[in-house]
């Protein structure tokens, strides 16, 4: 069975197609560049892009598979959540090909989706119960899932996301936008804890926003003092990216702990991060641990895709017409 996947939730414009969960194609076009100048996404912005690129992408989607739309038969989409006028572009098109090609479609939850990575192109087989965690510029979720039908959410990042965050100190720090990445690039192990930092936590539930402001107050105190060179800023990072990911680690043990679910899956765009998967590593005797391959670590529509196939395959689901976007 061949699905469509079409996701516009934020600034990418991704189509893909997938035969049952092998993907055939996978094109995103990201609209970054414009939103660099602002130092984040501009909704304005990133919905223009989606209006003026969506066409294109799925063309390309389609030469790179060799598969028609004509031998499509199921759409998924991105209803939620996201910028809600980003959201409306792709719904709005997948709605239009679901009538014109009289084929049922599918609004899927695109951090649901980040957690259906690791399973693509059977790398792994699907089973439960799994912890989820969705870790982006976005959001920064935890979850229990029984099935993809079945997910409760059990803690969340209850300020900035961790990639926010990330973001947020870069462009502060002067590196730029977007700050994970280049945090990333400048991390150095023997920094790691050079300064005592400290993530606000309470149960499973994050709080990144005391970090951040910290960092940007030591900064400050270093700049008077005359001591801020390229130097001192590595070891801030360093010792500011350690802390992120240490919390977050540490989270997910306990909640895995605590559950008594040895299965963990991470998706999301900051699961690109080196340091990151450098210290799941240590994890990896006790949990048995699933993360999304770097192709689909971003928003894209392939996992989106094969989100959608599962759930109509396997539980039955298709959308209604009359289904609209949801931003939260």
């Amino acid at each position: 069975m061949y699905t469509l996947g079409i996701e516009t939730s934020c600034d990418e414009t991704s189509c893909a197609i997938l035969k049952n969960y092998n993907v055939l194609s996978n094109i995103t076009l990201s609209s970054l560049r414009e939103h660099k100048k602002y130092g984040g996404v501009i909704p304005e912005i990133a919905s223009r892009a989606h209006l003026k690129n969506i066409d294109k992408v799925l063309k390309l989607t389609q030469e790179k598979s060799g598969i028609s739309l004509e031998k499509i038969e199921l759409i998924a989409v991105t209803s939620r959540p996201g910028l809600i006028g980003a959201l409306l572009v792709g719904l709005n098109f997948a709605k239009a090909l679901s009538l014109a090609l009289k084929i049922p479609f599918i609004g899927i939850n695109h951090l649901h989706a980040h957690l259906f990575a690791p399973f693509l192109n059977g790398q792994a087989k699907v089973q439960f119960p799994l912890l989820g965690a969705v870790i982006s510029g976005g959001h920064t979720e935890f979850y229990l899932v029984n099935d993809f039908d079945k997910i409760k959410t059990i803690g969340r990042a209850c300020d900035d996301a961790c990639g926010e965050v990330f973001d947020k100190v870069a462009v502060n720090y002067n590196l730029g936008y977007p700050g994970g990445p280049l945090i990333d690039r400048l991390f150095k192990p023997e920094y790691k804890e050079e300064f005592r930092l400290k993530c606000g936590r309470k149960g499973f539930n994050l709080s990144f926003s005391g970090i951040k402001t910290a960092l940007i107050y030591k900064k400050i105190e270093m700049e008077k003092k005359g001591l801020f060179d390229k130097k001192m800023k590595i070891k801030l990072l360093s010792s500011f990216q350690h802390t992120i990911m240490g919390t977050i680690i540490s989270t997910i043990a306990s909640a895995a702990e605590r559950l008594k679910v040895k299965r963990v899956v991470l998706g999301g765009g900051v699961v690109a991060n080196n340091h990151l998967r450098s210290l799941l590593k240590e994890y990896k005797p006790e949990m048995n641990i699933l993360l999304a391959p770097l192709e689909y670590c971003g928003d894209n529509a392939a996992v989106v895709a094969g989100l959608g196939f599962y759930l109509y395959n396997r539980k039955g689901f298709k959308s209604n017409i009359g289904i609209g976007a949801e931003a939260n």
